[in-house]
């Protein structure tokens, strides 16, 4: 019978191997490229304010090793800062990458959170790589948030009565917890093991109560747009209860503007809110100081263009961007309404004349709507205008001004008009209306969804960023912004790779 070798492999014997570790980075790959730039295009002087080391005190892990480290990790879906310590103990090209020094997990989770200033400005050294390679066009923009999780319980969260309420919850059950020991012990049931648990348990209540309580002595009362109380979160104050496509979720809501040439994103922040149509002016000005810190030149006289969703859409965005000489296409929320299911364009309050003497607007057909009440909805004020039901009953053109879904001859109430500064008449979201209804800028906004969802697709689904680790919005923030960065990288790989092969 024929004999053959064996090995220990199967046993998981392991090997003393001597590794050359800048061979384990090959030419064109994502971890070539990182540890090239990040050694000569990045200038990290940002970091060294942090450390106070200069005469006495241990040597310190330099922040190109960390970022490479953070950045390879990411790249390759780990979030957390165990799992990226993991990797660089188990992984030889994280290893090449640090030059096999040994991080704890706590100084990658330090540094990731204590370093706004400097994750800042890496963030425009890497856009000033980008544009270097040519990969930022600066004409056309378009702005969209990703809601991502965060380190914040759902069980929480709560109003101060909720809250209250819990923490009374807490109290009752820290007594009786006593109150059946004290039973237990009396019938001297109660061993060792019996009182560890016991003492486990309490500590865990009175930590809980200790937290609650603190939390509720200085606890401001959040209110939302209809003046209602929110809820607030006991471990992270500044995050948001918002609603994505996976239901309602403790977190942030990371906004980014990403460069219509090649889904550079040239602006990113986070925010702990539902709504992100207040944030527009402040990234329009974000974007403009990163562009500018770029280098990026953009043709004269020629305005830059902003594409957003109707999360977007108010009457004081489109003034800032106005104000700082930028074209927003936004549409507003009932664009697709206005149309019948024909096809065929219905009448809003853009096809109504207002009479200012009366108070009063003109239908298409002439009748008149009045005046009826003033309302607030989502922390906009408007006034409501209707019409008599006898004139909506007879009206040859109900098809087109109604749209509701009951016949004509059961309706209860003539045609009503809400009217806010969002569409008032003279105002530029009124305007913004009529030019969507022309080609030239439905082609426009057309490339929204092509500029900004890829990226959203690449950091989420592809790269698996798809939650925050960290709490407060200073720490969340720079967190995103090294998501976003890692995806500007993945396009510095290709403009770099593209350019070395058309030479």
């Amino acid at each position: 019978m024929a004999r053959y070798r064996t090995t220990d492999v199967a046993s998981g014997q392991g090997l003393f191997l001597t590794v050359n570790l800048k061979a384990q980075l090959l030419p064109g790959s994502f971890e070539y490229m990182l540890d090239e730039i990040i050694g000569t295009k990045i200038d990290l002087s940002a970091f060294d304010a942090k450390y106070k080391n200069d005469a006495t005190g241990a040597g310190a892990i330099p922040p190109g090793v960390l970022l490479k480290l953070i950045f390879y990790g990411y790249h390759n879906s780990c979030i957390g800062s165990r799992k990226i310590d993991t990797l660089n103990k188990n992984n030889i090209i994280a290893k090449a990458l640090t030059g096999d020094m040994d991080i704890h997990w706590t100084t990658i989770a330090d540094f990731i959170s204590g370093n706004k200033e400097g994750v800042s400005e890496t963030f425009t050294q890497v856009l000033m790589y980008c544009n270097e390679l040519g990969l930022i066009g600066g004409e056309t923009f378009a702005v969209d948030g990703l809601r991502l999780p965060s380190n914040a319980s759902m069980d929480k969260s709560g109003t101060e009565e909720q809250l209250k309420k819990r923490l009374e919850r807490c109290r009752k059950i820290a007594e009786r917890h006593i109150a059946r020991h004290k039973r237990k012990d009396a019938q001297g049931i109660n061993d060792e093991e019996t009182e560890k648990r016991y003492e486990k348990r309490q500590k865990k209540i009175r930590q809980e109560i200790e937290k609650l309580d603190a939390f509720l002595k200085q606890m401001k009362k959040k209110e939302g747009k209809g003046g209602k109380e929110i809820q607030s979160n006991v471990t992270d104050k500044e995050r948001a209860i918002i609603h994505s496509s996976k239901g309602f979720i403790q977190g942030y809501t990371g906004i980014a503007v990403s460069d219509q040439k090649s889904q550079v994103i040239t602006s990113a922040e986070a925010f702990g809110n539902t709504s992100e149509t207040e944030y527009l002016g402040e990234m329009r000005d974000k974007n403009a100081e990163n562009l500018e810190k770029a280098g990026v030149k953009r043709e004269e006289g020629k305005k830059p263009v902003i594409l957003g969703d109707a999360n977007y859409y108010s009457e004081d965005n489109f003034l800032a961007c106005q104000e700082r000489g930028v074209e927003a296409v936004i549409p507003d929320s009932q664009e697709k309404r206005r149309r019948g299911p024909d096809g065929t364009k219905r009448y809003d309050v853009d096809d109504f004349k207002y009479n200012e003497k009366e108070d009063s607007y003109e239908c298409p057909q002439g009748k008149c709507l009045e005046y009826k009440r003033t309302t607030k909805q989502g922390g906009i004020e408007g006034k409501v205008y209707q019409a008599s039901l006898k004139d909506c009953k007879g009206c040859p053109e109900f098809a087109k001004c109604s749209w509701s879904k009951k016949k004509q001859s059961d309706q209860v109430q003539g045609k009503q008009v809400r009217v806010t500064k969002n569409n008032a008449q003279g105002c530029l979201s009124r305007e913004m209306r009529k030019k969507l209804e022309t080609e030239e800028y439905q082609d426009k906004y057309a490339d929204r969804i092509q500029i900004v969802e890829p990226v959203f697709a690449n950091i989420r689904n592809c790269k698996g960023l798809n939650r925050f680790t960290l709490r407060g919005k200073e720490k969340v923030n720079s967190q995103w912004q090294l998501y976003c960065m890692v995806h500007n990288l993945g396009k510095c790989l290709n403009g770099r790779n593209a350019k070395k092969d058309s030479a």
